[in-house]
């Protein structure tokens, strides 16, 4: 037990020492010695566990993703129809939990890289998940067609990773509830809600 534990520990070790060097120079100027020197580990265990610096980047992306999956799932098995989520747009506080938890990853991985690569990764299991969730759930028998279905998921995902992608570059500016509340908003009433 104790040899899984220092093995998640180490690997734990070896992110944050990115996650902290990437605040401090730009991602493609970092080496990874800067990173085995930051976290205190030799070359050798880092390679034990990321291939190369962007193996590690990977799987912090794949990592995040399936968190925020999880959490999604939670969600959905107690919705019943879009009504409920109409009546109780607060539903999704614990998917903005999961990603308050995560949110210093979150600035990495979508502000501080210097490509979009998250971005795109995240804007595509969002548009998948928002595809799923409107045939799921949308409570119409007619089906909304494809190309609506699409072009409503694009600018529901593009919306939340701009908001997620300010929120966690500014998290002293922004609660998680400033983001619950404008959600809320656009999720019931429309992008122009606020108006």
């Amino acid at each position: 037990m104790k040899q899984v534990d220092r093995t998640t520990q180490t690997k734990a070790n070896i992110v944050q020492a990115f996650v902290t060097i990437v605040k401090q120079k730009p991602a493609l100027q970092i080496k990874v010695s800067d990173i085995t020197r930051q976290a205190n580990v030799d070359r050798g265990t880092f390679y034990r566990y990321f291939e190369s610096k962007d193996a590690l980047i990977e799987d912090c992306e794949e990592e995040l993703l399936n968190t925020i999956y999880l959490s999604r799932q939670n969600i959905l098995h107690s919705l019943k129809s879009v009504q409920d989520f109409k009546e109780n747009p607060g539903i999704i506080a614990p998917l903005l939990m999961t990603i308050a938890d995560n949110l210093e990853m979150m600035d990495v991985l979508l502000n501080r890289l210097g490509n979009n690569h998250f971005s795109v990764k995240f804007r595509e299991f969002l548009l998948d998940e928002g595809m799923i969730t409107i045939d799921q759930y949308s409570g119409k028998t007619e089906k909304i067609p494809l190309k609506q279905r699409e072009l409503f998921s694009t600018a529901t995902s593009s919306a939340i990773i701009g908001l997620i992608s300010l929120w966690s570059h500014n998290p002293d500016n922004y609660t998680e509830k400033d983001i619950e509340e404008i959600i809320g908003v656009m999720a019931t009433k429309g992008f122009f809600g606020i108006v």
